[in-house]
């Protein structure tokens, strides 16, 4: 009877540790997932991924999508919050290529990060590069 106890206890415990287990959220594999490396005043060179507001790829001129979406600090629990973005972008194709470049700044928000940043992504046909300065905050 003992023995029938101890085994109902230890299969209990059992299950309920795997599905009491922490849930992990994985940024980088997200549809819209965009990976960058950022080189930081701080001292710091991270890694993060930008997931997208709205993954429309409508620009800042949609007022829908929000320009100063978080970064995920990847490895970590951080997240970036920029505050003034200075950025290049440039995409390539075989009809010729296409640089734009976006400078914002948060209003009433300051950052105490300023990192260089640089990010690449080749698809069929061509690629997608993303270049600039950010400043922000990592909380």
């Amino acid at each position: 009877m003992r023995v029938r106890t101890l085994l109902a206890g230890a299969i209990t415990f059992a299950t309920v540790g795997a599905f009491a287990s922490p849930a992990f959220a994985d940024p980088t594999g997200s549809k819209n997932a965009f990976p960058v490396h950022a080189d930081c005043d701080n001292g710091q060179s991270i890694d993060v991924v930008v997931n997208s507001a709205n993954g429309q790829g409508k620009g800042v001129q949609d007022k829908n999508v929000a320009v100063f979406t978080p970064a995920h600090v990847i490895g970590t629990n951080e997240i970036f919050h920029p505050t003034t973005l200075d950025l290049t972008f440039t995409s390539t194709s075989p009809e010729g290529t296409d640089v734009q470049t976006q400078f914002a700044t948060r209003p009433n928000q300051t950052g105490s990060v300023t990192c260089d940043i640089f990010a690449m992504q080749e698809f069929p046909g061509g690629s997608f590069s993303l270049s600039g300065t950010v400043v922000g905050w990592i909380s």
